[in-house]
Parts: structure tokens; sequence; C-alpha cells
């Protein structure tokens, strides 16, 4: 029983002890337009451009199309630059089946960039109100 009981109080420990490979939150940065932010201590990501065409999501409206939520980015390493449009909701004519990430080099380190959300939502009263766009960068 004593063993048993070592056992367990070891794969506890252990199991408690393992690192998870998710990113972590200091990963994404929440921009308003023409805003910059450091993620990390080397990329400095700026929104360019906040275009939101979603349908309202207000009870009595009914839409033909859903929409798009498109962001423009610079991302920044050193000296080295790069631009980026990325989009939330269908792309037509298109072939990308991810338009919401890609991925950039920057300084050769290569970088995977997520457009999380666009916020907030449109509806028919917030139409003028300013947008901001969460966007995660990762090292990969």
């Amino acid at each position: 029983m004593k063993r048993f009981s070592g056992f367990l109080i070891v794969g506890t420990i252990l199991f408690f002890a393992c690192k998870s490979n998710e990113t972590s939150p200091a990963d994404s940065i929440s921009l308003a337009l023409h805003q910059s932010g450091r993620l990390g201590s080397d990329v400095v990501v700026r929104a360019d451009s906040i275009q939101d065409s979603r349908c309202p999501s207000d009870p009595n409206v009914s839409c033909i199309w859903a929409g798009q939520a498109k962001v423009k980015l610079l991302l920044k390493k050193d000296s080295d630059s790069t631009a980026v449009r990325l989009l939330l909701g269908a792309d037509p004519g298109s072939t990308n089946k991810r338009p919401d990430s890609t991925t950039v080099s920057l300084k050769s380190e290569t970088y995977k960039v997520v457009l999380r959300e666009v916020t907030p939502l449109p509806t028919l009263s917030n139409g003028n109100q300013p947008k901001t766009a969460v966007v995660q960068v990762t090292k990969i």
C-alpha cells in the first residue's frame, strides 16, 4: 500500500509539472486603427486599416451576405518589415482557405500571423464606433 501511494504521489507531481504547447496570451495584441504594439521583445505590429462590412447582429436584420472584416497590418522586426492583409469571413473567388492567417518572414525568422477577431460586432446603433483587431503572432 505504501508503494502504491508513493507511485500515486510521484505520478501526480509529474502530471502537473508537464508544460503545455499552447500559445501564451502574450502572443496576442488588440490594436485600434493606426495603433502599434510590441509582441514579445522583437516584433512590432501596426494596424494600418480596419474595415468591417459584416452583417449587423441585430435580431431584426436580414442580410443577403454575411460580409467580411478586413485588416491590413504592418509587421516590423528591426529594419525588416512586411505588410499583410487578413480577413474574417468568406473570400469569394479566392483559393485561400484560411484568409484569416498567413506566414511571414522577418530577419530570417518565420512567424504565423492570425486575425482572431474584430470588435465590436456591427449593430445598427454602433456603426461609427471605432474598431479594434485582435492579432496573434507566433514564431514558428
